[in-house]
């Protein structure tokens, strides 16, 4: 009969390792590191395995875990003898499920000496291994994980220690315990247990012996006043605890349900039973009162005593309640079936039903928990990590938001300011204090934040920092695009390497080649100071840009502002436009991307449109950048379309129309290109004139094929611009508004030069009139949601149209009439 129930016991102990090892293989399920602390411990066990145990920190604290940031090696030191065996990128997905596993044999093994009875050690191990903290914390490739199964031993061995007292049964404890301390620093979670448990256990002896607990205690108390070593160590470990008060829903969640309802229920009964029960009972409250200022203490370690409570009054006190409660409950019931319904108490099915939700709804949890409550980071740009690993020196240190620090070093082994200085610091040289590091965390919310760009230069000199990465979830961040983001695109200490619109990377030169000759506006007092007081108030020391929350390069409207002050420097001879112009220029080849790109966007992304847009003004002048420019413009022309972006595949209708003009000025426009896209926008425009019966888009177009027009002389195309101008004059009114305006300024007046500029081409001269007309009248740049834009694009549709000189003389005598405001900028 013994021999039956162990075999059953072994059975149940097997399908319990079984379902705890493949619950613990959910978090990887996708087959990637489930948490930020994976990239991080997968990192250093990479270095350990590339050059050694060497390069770990000498430091005895640092060691034990017991710097405020360090580490102890012993995890990463297995990991990386086990990675070289099998060195495969799976390992890290595999071993962590390896490892809880055998976390949760070890506390079935402490368990059962605990009890000294298989039913309750198998019960409290099934609350535990499905305890959603202690699946988080046994799932995941981080110390904890071997930590926790030295947990267990240590436990176990220390059990029976208090029952045998004996030498033999110390030794593999204290072997054990050594073991942990260098493996994960919850050794101190467990040496905290230990002695509450121990002066539970020893009550008796410390009563009899009180004065000596007391001088213990004061001398404890004074050498932490007293020595500065002791009070940084345990102060700095304090200070360390992520402090956060907890929900007490964060309690059902991690602990469990039934664990913490029955553990908290079972206390009082387990207190009565034994010293060494009590000092479970007083392990377990302790530590969900502290897990109320601190998690840490909570998950798992509250869990570990809880377990045990709840077993231990499942099998003594509810599980032979059941029936009793249940006939109580339906005793009174009357009527039809009442019969039955009294019977069902007395029913073994219906207490086994009972008790198997019971023991089941941990393990549904479990599952649960497993899938939803580790959240995977995600990685959302893998091409911005490669082009790290591909094109950044292996020492280089990349300013990263905090969090991204994980990812960055994980995926690219290159060095971040905020968990370098945390964790590698102390794993491989001498631990930072938590001053410290906290400073590092503030000082790079400096640099990404702060517009005291002198202090930003010298921060990142300080962190030896050499380039900037920056994703689009973190681009969202109000800190980080209105502070570096805002200014790094033009600021000549920035250069942009990498951008896909998704992700951006700079790189940082301490001292750039190009500086800033003249950083304050131009003072011009002539005949045209209105249009240049107006654009100087755009001027931020390194380019023009506008007041709007775009992408404050502008390379396509500072490529227009050197062909606007050169001309005005050839009216005026006032040589501070050339100078201006000739910086312009400068600026333009510096911020330049080395494939000829002038990417524009939030994030920037690599554009053809805007490479052109920039190109086509300041070709004709000396721009060192033009080959460069033109051999990416050319690499985008396929024969029927031009791409969008390196990756496009299919082009855009829209953006062709917009391509072909410049194409076409540039010189680089393949015949079958020509053909192709034309015949397409031509077949695409409406009966009527209109091309999708949309305002913005014939514009675009028309406006677009006016320009192609003025270049080829082509009459077909001159047709199509004949019935675009016709369709569009029909949507504007007697005042020339567009009668789709519903409401003032819905339209930009950049959207009514292009109108004037269509009309000039197809000939209609009044309707041309009319609508400068309306322009000079309504035009109103407070109004405008890019003002510096709509200036730029005025002149230059009217220089498309009229000539530069006219131009000139338009904008001058627009913004004469309708000025900026004194109180902006």
């Amino acid at each position: 009969m013994e021999r039956k129930r162990t075999y059953v016991s072994m059975i149940y102990l097997l399908l319990l390792i079984i379902v705890s090892f493949i619950i613990r293989l959910i978090p990887h399920r996708n087959l990637l590191l489930a948490a930020y602390d994976e990239y991080l411990h997968r990192d250093l066990t990479l270095r350990i395995a590339e050059g050694g145990i060497g390069a770990v920190s000498r430091d005895l604290p640092s060691l034990l875990g017991l710097r405020a940031y360090s580490y102890p090696p012993l995890f990463h030191i297995v990991g990386a003898f086990l990675y070289r065996i099998f060195h495969s990128d799976y390992f890290f997905l595999a071993i962590p499920a390896v490892y809880g596993t055998f976390a949760v044999l070890g506390f079935y093994f402490a368990y059962k000496e605990l009890f000294e009875d298989e039913k309750k050690a198998l019960l409290a191990t099934l609350l535990l291994a499905f305890a959603p903290n202690f699946i988080y914390r046994t799932s995941l490739y981080i110390p904890e994980n071997m930590g926790l199964l030295l947990f267990s031993l240590s436990m176990f061995f220390g059990v029976r220690f208090l029952k045998n007292k004996t030498v033999s049964s110390f030794i593999p404890f204290a072997v054990t315990f050594g073991l942990y301390t260098i493996t994960h620093r919850g050794w101190i979670f467990f040496a905290f247990a230990a002695a509450i448990v121990l002066l539970s256990y020893l009550e008796p002896t410390i009563k009899r012996n009180v004065h000596y607990v007391i001088i213990l205690v004061l001398a404890g108390l004074l050498a932490y006043l007293g020595l500065p070593q002791v009070k940084s160590t345990f102060g700095e470990l304090f200070l360390r605890l992520q402090r956060s008060e907890v929900s007490f829903l964060g309690y059902f969640k991690w602990v469990g349900i039934v664990q913490l309802v029955f553990g908290v229920l079972g206390s009082s009964y387990y207190f009565k039973k034994g010293p060494l029960q009590r000092g479970l009972v007083l392990w377990a409250w302790t530590f969900l009162l502290a897990g109320g200022v601190s998690f840490r203490f909570r998950d798992p370690y509250a869990t570990i005593p809880l377990a045990a409570i709840a077993s231990d009054y499942f099998i003594d006190v509810v599980f032979p309640s059941i029936g009793p409660v249940l006939k109580r409950v339906l005793n009174d019931v009357r009527g039809f079936g009442s019969a039955l319904v009294k019977t069902l108490p007395e029913k073994r099915a219906v207490q086994v039903l009972i008790i198997a939700v019971l023991i089941l709804t941990p393990t549904f949890q479990g599952v649960y928990g497993a899938y939803h409550y580790i959240s995977i980071p995600s990685i959302t740009d893998k091409e911005a990590y490669e082009w790290i690993s591909q094109n950044t020196p292996e020492n280089a240190t990349i300013l990263v938001w905090w969090d991204m620090g994980y990812l960055l070093i994980g995926n690219t082994h290159r060095k971040d300011v905020v968990v370098w200085k945390k964790v590698y610091q102390g794993f491989f040289g001498e631990a930072p204090t938590v001053k410290e590091a906290a400073r590092a965390y503030t000082d790079h919310v400096i640099m990404f934040s702060s517009n005291q760009r002198s202090l930003v230069y010298y921060l990142m000199k300080k962190y030896n920092v050499s380039y900037i990465f920056v994703d689009r979830p973190r681009y969202s961040y109000g800190l980080i695009r209105y502070g570096l983001m805002e200014y790094a695109p033009y600021d000549t200490h920035f250069k942009l390497e990498f951008c896909n619109g998704g992700s951006v990377i700079y790189k940082f030169i301490p001292e750039p080649e190009l500086r800033i000759e003249q950083p304050l506006p131009i003072e011009y007092h002539g005949d045209y100071s209105p249009l240049v007081n107006f654009f100087e108030r755009f001027w931020t020391g390194y380019n023009y840009a506008d007041f709007d929350t775009g992408y404050k390069a502008y390379f396509n409207l500072n490529g227009w502002m050197v062909d606007l002050y050169y001309n005005l420097y050839n009216k005026t001879g006032d040589g501070k436009f050339k100078e201006r112009a000739d910086w312009l220029l400068k600026w333009l080849e510096y911020k330049q991307m080395e494939n000829g790109a002038f990417p524009w966007g939030v994030p920037p992304n690599d554009f053809t449109l805007y490479t052109a847009y920039t190109l086509e003004p300041i070709r004709k002048f000396q721009f060192n950048g033009t080959k460069k420019a033109l051999s990416l413009l050319k690499s985008r022309e396929k024969e029927d379309y031009f791409m969008t972006t390196p990756k496009d595949k299919s082009g855009s209708f829209v953006v062709n129309a917009l391509l072909l003009p410049l194409y076409k000025e540039l010189g680089i426009l393949n015949a079958t290109t020509e053909k192709n896209v034309l015949r397409e926008i031509l077949n695409e425009q409406g009966k009527t004139g209109d091309w999708r019966d949309n305002i913005g888009t014939t514009l675009a177009i028309a406006s677009a094929l006016a320009r192609y027009y003025q270049l080829t002389g082509d009459e077909t195309v001159l047709e199509s611009v004949k019935k675009a101008a016709t369709w569009l004059k029909d949507q504007q009114d007697e005042e020339g508004r567009l009668k789709a305006e519903n409401y003032p300024y819905a339209y930009s007046r950049t959207s009514y030069v292009q109108m004037a500029y269509i009309y000039h081409v197809a000939g209609f001269e009044e309707q041309a009139q009319k609508t400068l007309d309306f322009i000079m009248k309504t035009f109103d740049p407070t109004k405008e949601t890019h003002p510096l834009d709509a200036a730029v694009s005025i002149y230059r549709y009217m220089t498309y149209a009229y000539g530069s000189e006219k131009a000139i003389e338009f904008l001058n005598s627009l913004l004469e009439q309708h000025p900026l405001p004194k109180f902006l900028p």
